[in-house]
């Protein structure tokens, strides 16, 4: 009796001491989250994170191997290229030391008109050419390139508005211009402020077309400046043309590398000489350095108006003057000249010589004419 009373006390012991054991071991289990089922499901887990990264290092291999051969791809090519756009059009005029290309046309014509361009063109002559061509038929027409653009040198110098204005200045001089009418796009407009004060027995008038005016930086359209946004703009091309880019997608299509006036009927040369020009000579260092002198650049001109015998044209765009509000009032401000001076709104965007390019050469040829004859 005794005996099997002795035996079922330790037939009990061992089941409490059983349970006991795995509810110990599902506590301990739960505590650290490691049952055989999860130490299975973690493993898993990160054999999975280890196929993902390993996947990962590879596509980031492949794609910078990619990257890599695209690049000296477009280096090869980009060497293989210099010798199509050596000499492919213009004048070259010597200033300072240093060769400045311009671009001349209807030379027997006696009223001449000074093209200069915005900031950042790659080359200017094939920009204009359109607008020159038709204008020529009544003007002496020059486009002029700046240091840094397009055909011309390459100096490395601080493009400060008294300098690149300088510069322009001496061009003209060198070609025998005394009596001209500036007409600038963009940027170029500051620069043609500032040459109008400087020379104003020569300016006979300016032509602006959506052209830069002091005081524009005053309200920012948006949460960036204007000059940042374009350097950011031109960091980012200038990426893209490095890694070739611009090259693979223009091949057997240059438009994809140019902004031009689509209408017009280029030759196959122009274009690839535009099209080389835009992706491997396109924001140089001197361009970009102008940029960085924007604002010195309006400040520098920021009390300034065009003297009372310069009579002014303004072109404006109608988008501009919708992203900011004060912009037709701006190049209102700048005019002293009453009798002759006009300020057109044309529907559009900045690049007006492109979009209303055939109402913008008409209102050119009215107006030089009755300034003409008011002389």
């Amino acid at each position: 009796m005794l005996d099997n009373a002795s035996e079922l006390i330790e037939e009990n012991g061992e089941v409490r001491n059983t349970t006991n054991n795995d509810r110990i071991k599902k506590m301990v289990f739960s505590e650290i989250d490691c049952t055989p089922k999860n130490i299975v499901k973690k493993k898993g887990e990160r054999n999975m994170r280890k196929k993902i990264l390993k996947i990962m290092k590879w596509a980031g291999l492949i794609l910078l191997g990619a990257a890599a051969a695209l690049m000296i791809w477009n280096f090869i090519c980009k060497q293989a290229e210099q010798s199509k756009i050596q000499a492919a059009y213009g004048t070259v005029v010597e200033v300072n030391g240093h060769n400045m290309v311009v671009d001349i046309k209807g030379e027997d014509n006696e009223t001449t008109i000074i093209l200069l361009p915005g900031w950042g063109s790659s080359s200017p002559v094939l920009e204009f050419l359109p607008l020159a061509e038709e204008l020529s038929k009544d003007f002496r027409v020059i486009t002029i390139e700046p240091f840094g653009y397009g055909l011309s040198d390459r100096v490395g110098t601080e493009r400060e508005i008294s300098v690149v204005v300088e510069e322009l200045h001496e061009c003209t001089q060198r070609l025998g211009c005394d009596q001209y009418y500036l007409m600038p796009h963009s940027l170029s407009g500051l620069y043609s402020l500032y040459w109008a004060n400087a020379y104003p027995q020569e300016v006979k008038g300016f032509i602006g077309i959506d052209p830069s005016v002091p005081k524009q930086s005053d309200e920012e359209p948006l949460p960036i400046s204007m000059a940042a946004l374009n350097k950011l703009s031109a960091y980012f091309q200038k990426a893209v043309n490095v890694l070739g880019i611009t090259r693979l997608r223009s091949i057997g299509h240059p438009e994809n590398a140019i902004y031009a006036d689509t209408v017009y009927p280029y030759s196959d040369k122009e274009l690839e000489v535009f099209r080389i020009l835009s992706m491997d000579y396109a924001y140089s260092k001197d361009i970009m350095n102008e940029i960085k002198h924007m604002e010195g650049s309006l400040e520098s001109v920021r009390d300034m108006k065009f003297p009372e015998t310069v009579p002014v044209l303004q072109f404006v765009s109608g988008e501009n003057c919708e992203l900011l509000e004060t912009w037709e009032t701006l190049h209102r401000e700048v005019i002293t000249e009453t009798d002759m001076s006009e300020v057109l709104r044309l529907e559009g965007g900045h690049y007006l010589h492109f979009e209303r390019k055939q109402e913008l050469i008409e209102k050119v040829r009215e107006w030089v004419r009755k300034v003409e004859e008011s002389l």
